[in-house]
């Protein structure tokens, strides 16, 4: 049983939201011990990640103070290849390529073998394990690319993608064919991050937020298992909360 439920932020404005997304990192970068922050990626965080990186160029944030990874990678897409989730995260925020070059950003492999994705968990679980868990959800409630129907005890695994998720990337790629699969981290992974901000906005994911809140705890809806964390926040606008 969840320690506490989810809690839950509703404003009025996503720019809102952002900046309360954003202050979770600063309180993570407070530590001493190079926390680790795994980002999200996709048009939820694009906001956040911007003002990061002018908080970064202004000189008000030292990314020295972290460690970071990510949640999922496309197959056969290299971390500074075009299309791939750490190409999409240094577009949005580009001081994260500081981190990339010097090693203190730890790219999910983008090799689809479940032996790499188990390496790559145990490789985080030596850094001292994910402190800070950032999420958004998917239309049909996927956390990162673990679909529907698989096991919530799943680790880092080979994704095969859903039509649904495969949709939704068109057009991060354009004219070039969506991959079948990726290596992502599983429902289990999240859950042993210490602190997990899930963001959702827009009306297109006011049926999964209310599924992930609301519905039964099933992995028909890989997001209800937030329920079982006891230290999640949840950021949205007033069009993903509509339904609840």
């Amino acid at each position: 049983m969840p320690s506490a439920s989810p809690e839950v932020r509703i404003f009025d404005r996503r720019s809102e939201a952002e900046d309360a997304a954003l202050q979770e990192l600063r309180l993570l970068a407070q530590r001493n011990d190079l926390p680790l922050v795994s980002f999200a990626t996709g048009a939820t965080y694009t906001g956040m990640l911007q003002k990061l990186h002018a908080e970064v160029a202004a000189g008000r944030f030292a990314l020295s103070l972290l460690r970071a990874t990510h949640l999922d990678e496309y197959e056969g897409l290299a971390p500074k290849q075009f299309g791939s989730m750490v190409h999409e995260l240094c577009e949005a925020c580009p001081s994260l390529l500081a981190m990339v070059d010097n090693g203190t950003f730890t790219p999910v492999p983008h090799v689809a073998d479940d032996r790499v994705a188990a390496q790559h968990e145990q490789k985080l679980a030596q850094m001292g394990g994910v402190q800070l868990q950032f999420l958004g959800i998917g239309r049909n409630g996927h956390l990162a690319f673990h679909e529907p129907g698989v096991p919530f005890d799943k680790g880092y695994h080979v994704a095969h993608l859903s039509e649904t998720t495969r949709k939704d990337a068109v057009a991060r790629f354009g004219s070039t064919p969506v991959p079948h699969r990726a290596v992502t981290a599983g429902i289990a992974t999240i859950l042993r991050g210490k602190r997990i901000v899930m963001s959702a906005f827009g009306k297109g994911k006011a049926d999964a937020v209310f599924g992930m809140l609301r519905g039964d705890l099933s992995t028909s809806c890989p997001a209800s298992a937030l329920r079982n964390h006891g230290n999640v926040l949840v950021l949205l606008d007033r069009d993903a909360a509509s339904k609840l």
